[in-house]
């Protein structure tokens, strides 16, 4: 007679664990990781925000010491002294781009000439190191008394096996290196020069002296400059920068003294500071010192501290005083830039596109510029060391704020309005070309292919997502940047708002990769929300008489359209999150973007780049935390829409 089974599964036995019934345990099984996932999410909120609570108050109390010191008086007139300075430049710029579209291709010759060179002995440094053996072997002999005639001709054909050995070596690397190898894609010229170039390269590294062919360029080019720079809109962009840069050393001698003063009173404000807090920590000892040795110290060293706060009010003295001084070199400032607006040749004619965007931006500045002055100079004689920064003022400051300067021995400033613009700027570009290959691909791998091309496109577009995000980096980081800046050169592209561009690394290089990233993530939940149609949708629209692609437009794409913009968020959510991509490609400049080619930094890249460089709990690790809290919220939100709209859509 068989056993009966006594698995709690099987009939006749009710299965019990702890009091509890199979569907009970299987209900508090998968309710405990609902829990779990509301305890973690709960556990990130407060890790969150304990690390990113105190960031506030620190960075109002770092505000109200940047004032008291009168640092902020200082960058008042440095502010001045910038938006001269920015105009000094553009103009120097304008005349370089100009010189150089001019000159043509000869501009970039000895530039060339350098990186062939450069590359050409890295890769034959063991021919070079010989010839120089030989040659070091032929001096000697020469020199000596005692050489015959047959020791000199030996050591001749050894210096001239030498030299030709190393000119083949060279000629061989060299015809391998073409204008694609350049570190800087801008610098390739004319084809008629590169055969030259790799002769000039072979004959100087062999003689180490400057060839004909180089004296030649450069006597070609200074020519050819000097014929340019006498053309009159050069000579008034010239003069321009000659009225911008004069009152600049009246400002700067106006402004560093001021500025030296300014940073001892700051130290001092932070030996203070540093002496409040190691007299409360003494203080907390003493109140727990459980022995009389202990007791003792903690009194002692409270008597060493110093703890007399500097008088700001005597301190800073120096800086009233110097608001007279203060209108005399402002006064002539701005006679100086009315002076240089209106030499500036803004309706000449400039063959370079880079050109007239400076004189363009020259222009747009020009109408701000006496405001921005004025206005820095009414700050200057309202200012006041005694009013303080309040929280609203830091939180202002931080939202709103265009400069994130960490690690600066003058004053920390911390805006995260740059790295949102940034992350901001490049997810939408993103989101903007993943969108019609993802969403137009789903519905023609679902609705219009053959099953031969649905099994070959799907797998393809769902690999891409098997890719990690650093190998995509690298991609774009040693190719994809490149190409981007070598094509964007073309004269037939210069129409393009931000063309040319000005590096490889910049906001429409992360956002083909990113986009590249989010297309399998939105691809395959619109293939789920597609799949989700009933198919009676379409057989009574073709049985209507509708089109097979009439049927997918009108009738199925309507019907989940809720499903589909849920994957876009989804998909958008994935690109603001991405790190590896934006802190390799996205460039790293620190400002709001104007254009989808200017380079950006991203709050995820500031994160990555920055975080384990910072000590604990100071400021600009709180900073940090904020942006992380920044990311938190704006990723919650968008799963919250998303959720949502899948929401209505599934009911």
């Amino acid at each position: 007679m068989s056993k009966k089974s006594h698995h709690p599964f099987s009939k006749g036995r009710q299965f019990k664990l702890l009091g509890l019934s199979k569907q009970d345990c299987i209900k508090y099984f998968f309710g405990g990781n609902a829990a779990l996932a509301i305890i973690i999410i709960i556990g990130i909120v407060v890790f969150l925000g304990f690390n990113a609570f105190n960031f506030f108050p620190k960075y109002k109390d770092s505000l109200n010491l940047y004032r008291k010191s009168g640092q902020e008086f200082v960058d008042h007139s440095v502010k001045q002294y910038n938006s001269v300075f920015e105009l000094k430049g553009l103009c120097t710029q304008a005349r370089a781009y100009e010189i150089e579209e001019r000159v043509g291709p000869l501009y970039r010759v000895v530039s060339v000439h350098g990186e062939f060179k450069s590359k050409a002995i890295k890769q034959a440094s063991t021919e070079r190191k010989e010839l120089k053996r030989v040659e070091s072997a032929f001096k000697s002999l020469t020199a000596s008394k005692d050489a015959d005639s047959a020791k000199l001709k030996q050591a001749q054909d050894k210096l001239d096996t030498a030299r030709e050995a190393l000119r083949k070596k060279l000629t061989s690397l060299l015809n391998n290196i073409d204008y694609d190898d350049l570190t800087i894609q801008s610098w390739a010229t004319d084809e008629k020069y590169l055969e030259p170039i790799r002769a000039s390269v072979v004959e100087n590294i062999i003689t180490g002296k400057k060839t004909a062919f180089i004296k030649e360029i450069e006597a070609e080019e200074k020519i050819k400059v000097a014929e340019i720079t006498a053309l009159p809109q050069m000579q008034a962009l010239q003069k321009a920068y000659e009225a911008f840069n004069t009152p600049l050393f009246a400002m700067e001698g106006y402004t560093q003294p001021l500025a030296d003063k300014a940073s001892k009173i700051k130290a001092q404000g932070e030996k203070y500071e540093t002496v409040v807090a190691t007299k409360a920590a003494l203080n907390q000892a003493l109140k727990i010192a459980n022995t009389p040795e202990k007791r003792a110290k903690a009194e002692l060293d409270l008597k060493r501290l110093l703890d007399e706060e500097p008088n700001y009010d005597i301190l800073t003295k120096p800086f009233y005083e110097s608001i007279d001084d203060h209108q005399k070199v402002y006064l002539p400032l701005v006679e100086q830039v009315k002076l240089g607006m209106s030499l500036v040749p803004f309706d000449a004619e400039f063959q370079a596109v880079v050109s007239r965007d400076q004189i363009s931006d020259i222009k747009e500045i020009q109408t701000d510029i006496y405001q921005a002055l004025a206005d820095e100079r009414a700050n200057i004689e309202n200012w006041d060391h005694s009013k303080e920064y309040t929280i609203g003022d830091a939180m202002t400051g931080f939202f709103f704020g265009t400069e994130w300067i960490t690690n600066s021995s003058w004053q920390d400033f911390y805006g995260i309005l740059p790295l949102l613009a940034g992350s901001v700027f490049v997810a939408v570009l993103a989101i903007c070309i993943a969108v019609p290959f993802s969403v137009g691909g789903a519905i023609y791998v679902n609705r219009i292919a053959t099953k031969t091309e649905q099994t070959i496109i799907k797998p393809f577009i769902e690999f891409i997502q098997a890719i990690p995000s650093i190998v995509l980096a690298f991609f774009g980081y040693v190719v994809l940047g490149g190409l981007i800046q070598k094509y964007s050169q073309s004269d037939w592209l210069n129409w393009i708002p931000g063309f040319p561009a000005e590096g490889p690394y910049n906001i429409l290089t992360a956002g083909l990769l990113l986009a590249l990233m989010a297309v399998p993530t939105i691809f395959t939940l619109c293939e789920d929300a597609l799949n989700n149609v009933p198919k009676s949708y379409k057989e009574a629209s073709l049985a209507l008489g509708s089109t097979n692609l009439q049927s997918v437009l009108k009738v199925i794409l309507p019907s989940c359209a809720s499903g589909i913009i849920a994957a876009i968020l989804l998909g958008f959510g994935r690109i603001i999150g991405e790190t590896m991509v934006v802190l390799l490609v996205l460039g790293g400049r620190i400002a709001i973007p104007t254009s989808f080619t200017d380079p950006a930094h991203s709050m995820t890249g500031i994160l990555a780049q920055e975080i384990g460089e910072v000590d604990k709990y100071s400021l600009h690790w709180g900073a940090l935390f904020m942006v992380g809290c920044g990311l938190f919220f704006i990723a919650l939100t968008l799963n919250f829409v998303s959720q949502k709209i899948l929401k209505k859509y599934s009911n």
